[in-house]
């Protein structure tokens, strides 16, 4: 088992493309992208700790159902979030 730490993914957030001159055209390539290497790095035994900005996007606050279909998509035996000061309601609700 690995343990593995990422932050400030931002998934569904277009603007931080800009603000952290992120490589993609829009926040579902980018989010495509940041789960295909999520899911060729962590394994099915590791624990994956997410510290704070997990999703930040209208679409989050507004379908709760995205969100927690996005976080299932995570790899990992166990996932732990930290909520992080863009993390609305709905991340907050997550497992």
């Amino acid at each position: 088992m690995t343990y593995w730490h990422t932050a400030d993914l931002h998934f569904g957030h277009e603007a931080i493309i800009q603000h952290c001159n992120r490589p993609f055209a829009s926040a579902d390539e980018m989010d495509r992208v940041l789960l295909r290497n999520l899911n060729e790095t962590v394994q099915d035994q590791d624990d994956l700790w997410i510290l704070g900005d997990f999703a930040w996007s209208r679409k989050a606050k507004k379908s709760p159902e995205w969100l927690t279909g996005l976080f299932a998509q995570l790899p990992g035996a166990r996932k732990h979030l930290i909520v992080g000061n863009h993390d609305h309601e709905a991340t907050r609700a997550l497992p």
